[in-house]
């Protein structure tokens, strides 16, 4: 295992869309959070990704290419909002780590969706999967209202998601370990057979063509 992919930035001059005030911003190639750890409290609380003008107050998420290391937890997340020819030359080249989980999103609310999914021991796709079980569930709710998003979330020792709505705003939805554990069981073949040793986007895409093969 390669541990020589310290965390790296670049300076960059940003101007602010509202007021136009000139900012210099840290922007991230590489975040390796075993060699500094107290970089995935800044991703989680939204202290990092983001652009922040102290001339007028303006805020906003700020979402670059960038790849995150966990050695730990045997994790590179490689974050990217569109792939293109300089990106998947760079993730080929990441592609000959062995021994790593690797994942592509485009988002910042993906990337710490997979750091918190990693924290607490699950399998991300099992966890893509029971999300599929649980909007069939709420398919009544979907005929008046647009689904924006459904993202797993944590409090201690109890899981759930968070179901966002455009007109009804956040709900949440319970998940017991002995439901994770029930799906894990039933979807392992399926899940390793749609699996591959490179970067892969796990996401309710995938899981659909895994649950609906499986059937």
């Amino acid at each position: 295992m390669n541990q020589n992919k310290v965390t790296e930035y670049t300076m960059e001059e940003l101007e602010c869309p509202k007021c136009g005030q000139k900012h210099s911003l840290r922007k991230y190639k590489t975040i390796n959070v075993t060699e500094k750890e107290e970089m995935k409290e800044e991703i989680m609380k939204n202290r990092l990704f983001r652009f922040a003008c102290d001339g007028c107050g303006y805020v906003a998420p700020l979402t670059y290419d960038s790849l995150y290391v966990d050695h730990e937890k045997n994790m590179m997340v490689y974050m990217a909002p569109v792939m293109n020819k300089e990106n998947r030359r760079e993730v080929e080249e990441l592609e000959k780590e062995t021994g790593m989980r690797k994942r592509l999103v485009d988002n910042i609310n993906d990337l710490k969706e997979k750091i918190m999914i990693a924290d607490n021991g699950l399998d991300d796709r099992i966890i893509e999967i029971i999300k599929i079980m649980y909007i069939n569930q709420i398919k009544k709710e979907m005929e008046d209202d647009t689904l924006l998003n459904i993202l797993f979330d944590y409090s201690k020792d109890s899981y759930c998601f968070l179901v966002f709505f455009q007109k009804k705003g956040i709900g949440k939805i319970p998940m017991t370990k002995e439901f994770y554990r029930g799906m894990e069981e039933k979807y392992r073949d399926a899940v390793e057979k749609h699996s591959e040793d490179k970067f892969m986007k796990v996401d309710l895409e995938w899981a659909g063509e895994v649950v609906f093969k499986k059937r």
